[in-house]
């Protein structure tokens, strides 16, 4: 198994959204739209643009031997998130609607649902497996290859935010060194829920 750096033009850009898309459908459902293929097209705009939490720079993509993707990993330092070059990038890639919702309602919703990430944080968005490869070590190879990044970039610690119906995930972090610090309740949007957030202090 190898480990890149998401290459727009090399990498399957269907495959790379379809997995990211699965990890947190809800949330692609009400900021980018309802219908899946729509939401997965706005995904991948938003992927090629670049400079925005999903953007191609902070993907990276564990392949097989013949380039196939079997995992992703999105994640970034959180300095490297600058709100005015989003807006920049959401008002190309959506509708107007959209616009509003990723610009006005999603920055509350995140500070209401998700981890507060310091300039020195490497904050963990999505990793994401192929299920055609679930259980063969792909997720534990993209978890270790972070931790890397995160060194390779004088990050602190490292952070991240687990849904609470999402046990299974909570308990495989916490065997990767991760502990959780807080958690956040939300009911909004039709979603009754909350979140762990976790830490490794690097």
């Amino acid at each position: 198994m190898n480990i890149e750096r998401l290459d727009t033009k090399r990498h399957d850009l269907q495959l790379v959204s379809e997995l990211i898309y699965e990890t947190d459908k809800d949330l692609f459902r009400i900021f980018l739209d309802e219908n899946r293929e729509k939401a997965l097209k706005k995904l991948q705009k938003l992927i090629v643009a670049g400079k925005n939490p999903y953007g191609h720079e902070n993907i990276h993509v564990a392949e097989d031997e013949d380039g196939k993707a079997m995992g992703v990993l999105v994640a970034y330092r959180g300095d490297e998130i600058k709100f005015m070059d989003e807006v920049k990038v959401y008002r190309n890639a959506v509708n107007f609607l959209q616009f509003l919702k990723l610009t006005l309602v999603k920055p509350i919703f995140d500070r209401i649902s998700a981890s507060s990430i310091d300039g020195d944080d490497y904050y963990i968005g999505n990793i994401a497996v192929n299920p055609e490869v679930r259980g063969k070590g792909t997720g534990t190879f993209l978890l270790e290859h972070s931790f890397e990044i995160a060194r390779k970039k004088n990050c602190k610690r490292m952070v991240l935010d687990v849904l609470f119906y999402n046990t299974k995930a909570r308990a495989w972090y916490e065997k990767h060194g991760f502990t959780v610090y807080g958690e956040k309740r939300f009911k909004w949007f039709g979603l009754d829920d909350g979140t762990w957030g976790m830490e490794c202090l690097l």
